[in-house]
């Protein structure tokens, strides 16, 4: 497989890991009323992750 193909399947995880993440979130502070930090401390998502999916709330 070319490195590119490699790179986009990589980006393409990437992505779906931190959809999967976000929506797990959604669901924990919908069904818990958590706040998005509370429900990411909950699912221990790492720092790094995080400032990602702040972004996106």
């Amino acid at each position: 497989m070319c490195k590119a193909m490699e790179e986009r399947i990589d980006r393409e995880k990437e992505k779906e890991r931190i959809d999967n993440s976000f929506e797990h979130i959604k669901n924990l502070m919908e069904s818990m009323k958590m706040t998005a930090e509370q429900a990411m401390i909950a699912l221990k998502i790492p720092d790094t992750d995080r400032a990602v999916l702040a972004k996106k709330f």
